[in-house]
This record gives structure tokens, sequence and C-alpha cells, in this order.
């Protein structure tokens, strides 16, 4: 095998062309979760299409017929304009124009016509989601488009240019050092611009449709698609506790007509709980995922939600005063337990039972009946807990008479049913019960601290109203879909989904969700921490070492900001001749600001020096003067020269 080639020759109007196409496909990728799979289907055909023309450059469609069908696209737009969907069908559009703009035999402002619709598609997509991966993209594609924008002038001087090899990593390696001299100013402009809770553009934000299935009326069976999905609901940021307290309140629902609960009319809150409540009281910082409706989660026997704009009924479940279409976050703080206590409630109201309801199942609630409350709860529940009923998500009842079905033929179901049959035979047997709709069990993020709930843990239980208790929690399923089954893979899958999840989650904690609140308190403590400052002998040694790390941040960041910029600026020839004066600086021989380069040299007393010098000299003005650009091998052989001066 040969030497590797260093020194290989490009056209720059190959590398205009690539540009194009690399930052069309990572846009396309920002945006392809967010458009419809149509346009996603068009717009690969289109790409692989003027592709497949650019390589072969045989045939190029009429520019007249691929504006006809801009106009067309455009139009069609317009037509199904939806505010809803304004955002999404704008990205479509711009997406299939990007795709039409690739087929156009190019010039220049066709390259930039293709960084504009790019740039648009990009700003679309923060629209619809600021995850750490749209930050991934935006970094890439904005470095990618500075090369281009560079390449593009030499395009502009001379489309028939040819740049070596050397020449092109010089330009991709100078285009690093805007982004790299951005970083302090752009954390600085980060930390102190002043900024408010809701984004300046949210009124084009789409709501996302409702995924959780917690309604104001919730059918028997209809959480089975859900309890299948692994997407994430919330994260909640607290301490690590007993899986038997995961129990996720959301709503509760009263009334049930033979196949549906529905939430009865919402009262005021009472100011606290009307009775003592003891255990321990746990902290949650929930970061709620949009979801469409407006009902917030959080530990059951919650105390307070504490958030803008946020309602709490008599049920002791919070809400939002509009629907959550944008993440969310929200404090909680709950007390573990099993039971909420009241004195006295609406007995109409939690044994309200369906006219048509089945004589089976009458029946079946009166055999389980005893003379004590509690232990005809046990009963019951011992009774659908029994080898003889399965807990499934498939072939659940549909018929007229779902409850019925599940009781005494398929005995078969998901939470919905088993909760169900017990509220209903708790009623049947005078004792006040209601459903709670919610999420049970989550997993626990070690690396972040926080509890993941995904989706597929959504879960539905019953409370039933046992004096002097009051309202106690009752789980009749008999199996729960477990935390293990949310992370499935090998064990590098399972660490990688966590790593990823982590860097989202402190993605969103530390940049996105930093608001004016924060800043108030940053501007607080340093406030704080600069009128405590002082010199005198007791000044404390870990301040002393606070600020000695914030001061050496600050010059390790100077000082290579400093050296790009002094450097960086100037091309390999200019560095080159400097660093051959310095040494003959160092030799005793300095260059007049009046002398040619020959002059001086011929000037040095020193034969052996002078050779070389001269040398040196002609070998640069060579390349120089003849508007050759230096290669490699050319500044080696004459940083070889210098260094044997």
């Amino acid at each position: 095998m040969g030497p590797m080639n260093h020194n290989r020759n490009f056209r720059i109007e190959t590398i205009v062309i690539f540009i194009s196409y690399l930052v069309g496909a990572m846009v396309f990728l920002s945006i392809v979760k967010d458009i419809g799979t149509l346009y996603s289907i068009v717009f690969c055909l289109l790409f692989a299409i003027s592709l497949f023309f650019d390589y072969r450059r045989s045939f190029r469609i009429p520019r007249w017929l691929l504006t006809t069908l801009s106009l067309a696209i455009v139009i069609l737009a317009l037509y199904r304009l939806n505010m809803e969907e304004l955002i999404t069908q704008m990205m479509e559009t711009l997406l299939t124009l990007l795709a039409i703009k690739l087929l156009e035999e190019k010039k220049v402002r066709d390259y930039l016509q293709i960084y504009a619709i790019t740039l648009l598609l990009l700003s679309g997509s923060g629209l619809l989601s600021l995850n750490i991966a749209f930050f991934v993209f935006y970094l890439v594609i904005i470095f990618t488009l500075t090369i281009a924008a560079i390449l593009l002038a030499y395009y502009t001087q001379d489309s028939d240019l040819v740049l070596p090899q050397g020449t092109i990593v010089k330009i991709v390696t100078k285009s690093l050092i805007i982004p790299i001299l951005a970083i302090p100013l752009t954390f600085v402009m980060f930390v102190i611009l002043p900024r408010t809770a809701y984004p300046l553009l949210n009124f084009l934000n789409r709501p996302d449709k409702a995924r959780t299935g917690f309604t104001d009326q919730v059918r028997l069976g209809a959480v089975s698609d859900i309890q299948e999905d692994s997407t994430i609901v919330f994260r909640a940021n607290m301490e690590k506790i007993d899986e038997k307290h995961l129990y996720w309140r959301g709503i509760v629902l009263e009334y049930f007509d033979g196949s549906s609960w529905i939430r009865g009319k919402k009262r005021s809150a009472p100011r606290s709980f009307p009775g003592s409540l003891g255990g321990k009281s746990v902290k949650q910082t929930i970061y709620l995922e949009p979801y469409g409706n407006g009902y917030l989660f959080s530990l059951d026997r919650p105390l307070f939600v504490a958030g803008q704009n946020i309602k709490k009924s008599q049920d002791f479940t919070y809400s939002s005063t509009g629907y959550i279409d944008t993440r969310l976050k929200y404090e909680a703080i709950s007390v573990l337990g099993d039971n909420i206590p009241e004195d006295a409630i609406d007995q109409t109201r939690y044994l309200q039972l369906p006219k048509n309801l089945s004589p089976k199942i009458v029946k079946l609630a009166k055999d389980l009946s005893t003379d004590n409350h509690d232990k005809t709860i046990q009963r019951i529940i011992g009774y659908l807990q029994s080898n003889t009923f399965t807990y499934s998500l498939r072939a659940l009842p549909s018929s007229k008479n779902p409850l019925e079905d599940f009781l005494f033929e398929t005995k078969s179901g998901n939470c919905e049913f088993f909760a169900s049959a017990l509220a209903v035979m708790l009623r049947l047997n005078n004792i006040p019960a209601r459903l709670v709709g919610g999420y049970r069990g989550g997993y626990f993020n070690d690396v972040g601290q926080y509890y993941l709930v995904p989706q597929k843990y959504a879960h539905a239980w019953v409370e039933a109203y046992v004096k002097p208790k009051g309202w106690v929690r009752l789980d009749p399923t008999p199996a729960v879909p477990g935390s293990a089954g949310f992370l499935s893979g090998a064990g590098g899958l399972q660490n990688f989904t966590i790593l990823m999840d982590t860097l989202n989650y402190y993605w969103y904690v530390l940049v996105i969700n930093y608001n004016l609140e924060k800043q108030f308190s940053i501007a607080l403590k340093l406030r704080s921490e600069l009128r405590n400052l002082n010199f005198s002998p007791g000044f404390q040694r870990d301040k002393a070492l606070k600020y000695a790390v914030i001061f050496i941040f600050f010059v390790g960041i100077a000082i290579p900001m400093y050296v790009l910029i002094k450097n960086g600026s100037k091309p390999p020839e200019e560095k080159m001749l400097a660093s051959f004066l310095k040494k003959m600086k160092k030799r005793g021989y300095s260059k007049r600001a009046s002398q040619g380069l020959e002059e001086f040299v011929q000037t040095i007393e020193d034969e052996r020096i002078r050779e070389s010098a001269l040398d040196f000299t002609q070998r640069f003005h060579k390349i120089y003067f003849r508007d050759r650009i230096f290669m490699r091998n050319d500044l080696q052989d004459l940083r070889k020269i210098v260094s044997l001066i």
C-alpha cells in the first residue's frame, strides 16, 4: 500500500452541492417526527431524484414546471390551512418546497434559498419541541451553514475553482471559531436577559391530542391501548420511596351508567384536610408532558399543589384552568398513607347505581356481604383477587353489559374492570365508593434522582368511605404492570435510554425552565455574596476558593479566545513569514518596515544564515507571487528551512 494522499483536490461546486443535500437531510431528520407520513415520503422521493440528477447531470426538469409545482403546493397549503395545525402545515409546505428547490439546476441564489428554507424549518422545529435533540440538530446545522456560507463565497468568485483537501480542512476548522467565540457571550446573555414564563410565539404552538385517557368520562376498557404505550407522561423529582406508596392521583369519578364512569360536578375545595393527616410528607417537583387535558398528577393524599392557574377540588384532585398543551412544571406535597380523613359526605353521591344493573351482580354482592363493612370489603377484594380472575389487556368485554361479562363470563380484564366491580359491589352493600384514576408505580432514575412515569402505568383504583377512617384506598387489581416492563432490551440499551432521558431532564430543568424567578434568585444570591465580601483575616477559605475557581474559569476562556482571534484570522503564509522573521530577530537581524524581503536578506553578514534565508525567500516568493495556494508540503519545506537557520 502506497502512502496516503493528503493533497486530494475537490471542485468547489461539488462541495457546495454536497452541503446543500447535507443540510436538507439533517433538517428533515430534525422534524420528521412532527410531520405527516405522506410529506415524509414525498420529500424522500424528490430528494433521491434530485440527487440522481445532480450525480448524472444528464437531465433537468424545466424551471417553469418546478415553479408551477411550487405555486400549486402553496395554494394547497392555503386551502388546508388550520390554525390548530398551523406550524406543522407550514413545515410540511416548506419541506416540500425545499425538495423542489433541490431539483432545480442550482445557481448562487438557489443555494441561498435552500439555506434560508433550512433555517425556517429549523425555527419551526423549535416551536414544536425544545428537547436536547433539537439543540444538537441546531448546533450541527448552524455549523454546517457557516461552512456553506464561506464556501459559497469562493463559489461566487469562481464556480470552477478547485480546492485542495488541506484548504477545505482549514475552512472547516476556522468555521469552528465562530461558535466557540460565541459561547461565553451566549452564556452571559442567557443568564442576564429577562424572560417570561410564556414563549413569544406560544399562540402558534399546536395542542397535542390527549393521550393519557384521563377525561371526565372513562369507558370500561378504554385504557387498554394506553397501558401498552411507553411514552413518558411526567417526571417527578423527589426522594425514592417504597413502591407501595406510588399511587399518582389524577381524577375522581363518581357516577356509573353501566359501562362508563363520569366525573360529577366540580365543587370548591376545602381549605385543608378535614381531619388530622398522619404519615410521612414527600415533596415532588413534577414536570408534566403536554397531553391536551387539564388534570395534574401527584402522589396520593396531596396536601397542596403549587403553580400557576391551578384549581383544587373537594375530592383532593388538582387541575389546570386550561388544557395542558405545553410542558408544565409544578410543586406538590403529599402525605403518604392509605386513607383521607373526612367527617361527613353526601352518601347519595357515592351510592348511585345504574337502573339496569344486572341482577346477577346484585346477587353476587349480597352473597359476599357481612354485618361488618371492613369484612365485606375484604371478602369482595379477596373474591376479585382469587385465581379465578386474571389481569389482561386483550379481548376485553365489549357488550352492552361489560361488567356482567367480566364477572361471570370472561373473568379477565384490566384495572378498570376490577375497580368498577369493587366499587359497584361496595355500593350495593351500602358502602360509599368512588373510582380514582391516575398512575401506579414508576421507574426511579438513580442518576437524575427522579421518577419516570410512562403511559403504560395508567391505573384505576377505588376509595371507599369507612368510618372513622374516612376515604380508604383499595386496589383490587391482582396484577399491575411493574416498572420492569418499561425499559425493555439489553443492559446497554437500557443504560443508553436512561442516559438520554437524564440529559433531556437536565436540559429542561437547567435551560428550558430557566425563568425570571431563577434570575432573581441568582441576582439576590450574588448581591448577598458581594455584600459579605471582605478581605479581613477572617476571610473564609471556601469563599476564596470559589472566587478563584470563577476567575480561573473566565481566564481559561479568555486566553483561548485571544489566541484564536490573533492566530486564527491569519492565513498560513503570513504565519510562516512571521515565524521566519521572528527566527531572524533571534539571530540578531531585524527587518525594517521599508525593506523588501530579498533586500533584507542581502544585509545579513553571516554567509550560512544568509544562504538559508535566501533559500526560504526564493521558495516563498515562488509560491506567493504566482497566486498559488500554500500546500501542506510547501509549508513543511519552509518550516524545515526556518528550523535550520
